[in-house]
């Protein structure tokens, strides 16, 4: 989550399923400025740009960097980065690109990011020597950025006195299409954030996240066939978000498999959710549906419906033809569980309500942060 900010927006939306459609609760943020020049690795200097009009030049030019209107290019080859890169503009990566970069460096780039591997020649962004390093912030793109057949690993989230974000990678303002990649070995407080934009995941994976994989705020957007394991927070994370989730594959995660908080509206379709604390959960103002999946081995429940926040309505959770444990095991009632005065229903019956200890369970040993 981008924090210490105010500016107020609202989206519009385009690329998720007209299901989704609806407005999205403006978040204030403060945009800090960016630097205004950058060194890059073995003395490569570059700098030129104005907020106006973008300008590039690199000293030194070589095989590194290739210079097109408005956008830096990172050519194919085996790069090491010691030194922050910062740009007002576009940053393209050529397929076969590997970039490594030192424990201090990171990405910011005040532009659409298209960096689009293949399946022979995949980009990869990696700590040198596995070191983690500080990831990449792309910030309000006029025009969409694109992921594809990508490797993003060992990153932390990007804090100085100019900007304090939790996610290793951020997108804020900037829409984004995510496609067969990788992200693994985050440190940050999630490995992937996503902020007042819409987003499109297909055949994402998240492993060996010490906190949340992806968190949504603000957001609209589609994660669909998307693979998590080994997460230490929630695989996913919405905050004011309409999300669509299909055939998540979802195991080995320490908090929530979804989490769907502050007046999101999810819907949940197939996959599977197991080996978690929680499978799904609907809290303060959400509405999630979930239909098809197939739901085992949650260390409390695999549905809960509460208020964390007072300020917020009272969520609901709908679940339909859920598949409880593996195929022949009959659903039973601590499989869920539904606080006073929420909604949460099974093939459209309402469960019993029970008092629960909200506060407790943030203490307790699965959602304590």
């Amino acid at each position: 989550m981008l924090r210490k900010h105010k500016l107020k927006t609202v989206l519009s939306l385009s690329i998720i399923p007209l299901a989704l459609l609806g407005w999205i609760k403006s978040e204030e943020v403060r945009h800090t400025a960016l630097l205004v020049h950058t060194d890059i690795t073995k003395g490569y200097f570059l700098s030129g740009f104005s907020l106006q009009k973008p300008a590039w030049f690199v000293a030194d030019k070589n095989a590194m960097f290739t210079e097109k209107s408005e956008t830096l290019q990172i050519n194919k080859g085996n790069w090491d980065i010691s030194e922050p890169l910062i740009l007002d503009g576009g940053l393209t990566i050529e397929p076969g690109a590997v970039l490594n970069f030192s424990k201090d460096s990171y990405v910011i780039v005040n532009g659409p990011l298209k960096a689009v591997g293949t399946d022979q020649m995949p980009i990869v962004f990696q700590g040198k020597d596995s070191q983690l390093w500080k990831g990449i912030y792309v910030h309000k793109a006029k025009s969409p950025s694109r992921l594809e057949n990508i490797v993003i690993s060992d990153t932390d989230a990007m804090a100085s006195d100019r900007s304090e974000l939790t996610g290793g990678v951020t997108f804020y303002r900037s829409n984004v299409s995510i496609k067969d990649t990788h992200f693994q070995n985050s440190r940050a407080e999630d490995g992937l954030n996503i902020i007042l934009s819409e987003f499109e995941m297909v055949n994402t994976r998240f492993d060996k996240m010490w906190s949340d994989a992806i968190d949504s705020d603000y957001s609209n957007g589609v994660i669909k066939d998307g693979s998590f394991s080994n997460i230490g927070g929630d695989a996913i994370d919405f905050s004011e978000t309409r999300g669509w989730v299909e055939n998540p594959q979802i195991s080995d995660v320490h908090d929530k498999g979804i989490s769907a908080g502050e007046n999101s509206v999810v819907s949940v379709m197939g996959g599977v959710i197991k080996s978690v604390g929680v499978a799904v959960a609907s809290k303060d103002g959400s509405v999630v549906d979930i239909m098809e999946t197939e739901i085992k081995d949650a260390a409390l429940f695999g549905l809960m419906t509460y208020v964390k926040k007072s300020s917020y309505n009272l969520p609901e959770l709908n679940a339909y033809n859920l598949f409880w444990g593996g195929a022949g095991t009959k659903a039973s009632n601590n499989n869920w569980i539904r606080q006073n005065g929420t909604t949460l229903t099974i093939n459209g019956q309402g469960v019993p309500e029970e008092s629960l200890n909200v506060k407790a369970l943030y203490r307790g040993p699965v959602m304590a942060k």
